[in-house]
């Protein structure tokens, strides 16, 4: 019985990992063949998905004995356990908000400036029929409960869209760096020899590229869009999960069951993916969700200073018009900043507290 499940994995993994190919490939003639049959994006999240379902969903559920472990190592980390009910937050606020708000390049200028609901700031405008300027007091209104910016587009559906932005930065990106660094990694530990020292040769060339002056020298050179920074930050960002993940699976290479695996005729790919890959997990998870924070910032800097996609609102884009609007509009500033520093933090906080979980030698 044992072995038929082991079977069954097997055939799953391999499907999982010939899913992830097709979908490389049919991305690639996509763009070769200039066809649109599906937006890039598109191709990111199926990416994301298979890894997420294969790496996973799928460990967690078969071993949910040690799920439960981690999960009540994590929990007694209340900074962690907050971080993580924040970062719910900002999911369901992506995902279920551009429902219930407008559009966020909606422009009407009569609604200009609106305060926050509950605040009320003082304008002066000019009165053709008297001849002067008039003071009159502004207060916040329901239709706009974080009120308006210079052009009078509603703030709660810019951060929204802003929310939606980071999150498929984020992730997409840290996925696909994490896929790169993992692969390159456990390839380099077990290979050994020269393909072990160029590797990290060429990890160590890469990590001496400064990584956001790189990034602005490439959108520089191809545009901005929402898919390329995705690209260019998952192609760039893969460093230190490579040299991370390879110092954990030396250790691993030597083991046992990687040796048993070896000496029964399992090919290289195999005992990577199979083997390796998956014993590594608890650094890559660790290092990913730390990394996500970084890779918001790095897109956020880009919109700020003029570089981001235009044809989406993030927050960086919000940050970069609020700062022109400080003394007569603080809320357009205040409130992207607020909910860009509590996303990092909870972020950091959730990584945190998952790496003490996942280290035996810790007591959270």
């Amino acid at each position: 019985m044992k072995s038929l499940v082991s079977r069954l994995g097997g055939r799953r993994h391999a499907t999982a990992l010939g899913l992830l190919l097709l979908l490389g490939a049919v991305g690639l003639a996509q763009g070769w063949l200039g066809l649109t049959l599906l937006p890039p994006l598109a191709f990111f999240y199926a990416f994301l998905g298979v890894l997420m379902l294969l790496y996973g969903a799928m460990p967690l559920y078969t071993n949910r004995r040690l799920t439960a472990h981690y999960w009540r190592r994590t929990r007694r980390n209340r900074l962690a356990v907050a971080g993580l009910w924040f970062i719910v937050f900002l999911v369901l606020l992506a995902v279920i908000g551009p429902f219930f708000t407008q559009s966020p390049t909606r422009v009407n200028f009569p609604e200009k400036n609106l305060p926050p609901l509950g605040f009320t700031i003082s304008q002066s405008t000019f009165d053709l029929s008297a001849g002067q300027f008039i003071a009159k007091e502004t207060p916040g209104v329901w239709e706009h409960p974080l009120g308006t910016d210079d052009k009078g587009r509603d703030m709660l559906a810019m951060l929204v869209s802003g929310a939606g932005v980071s999150l498929q930065v984020g992730l997409l990106a840290t996925g696909l760096a994490v896929f790169l660094g993992a692969v390159l990694g456990v390839t380099s530990a077990y290979a050994g020899g020269w393909v072990d020292n160029a590797l990290m040769r060429f990890t160590d060339i890469m990590m001496t590229f400064p990584f956001f002056l790189l990034l602005i020298f490439i959108v520089f050179l191809y545009g901005a869009s929402l898919t390329l920074i995705i690209v260019v930050i998952g192609l760039t960002g893969w460093t230190g999960t490579a040299r991370l993940v390879r110092s954990e699976a030396l250790s691993l290479r030597t083991r046992e069951f990687v040796l048993a695996a070896r000496a029964l005729g399992a090919s290289p790919a195999r005992v990577i993916f199979r083997h390796l890959i998956p014993n590594v997990m608890s650094p890559i998870i660790v290092i990913a969700t730390l990394s996500i924070p970084g890779i918001i910032l790095a897109e956020s800097a880009l919109s700020f200073v003029g570089l981001g996609d235009p044809s989406v609102a993030s927050w960086g884009r919000v940050l970069n018009a609020g700062q022109q609007t400080l003394d007569t509009a603080w809320w357009v500033a205040v409130e992207p900043g607020v909910l860009l520093f509590f996303t990092v933090l909870a972020f950091n906080f959730l990584g945190d507290g998952l790496r003490d979980a996942f280290d035996p030698r810790t007591e959270v």
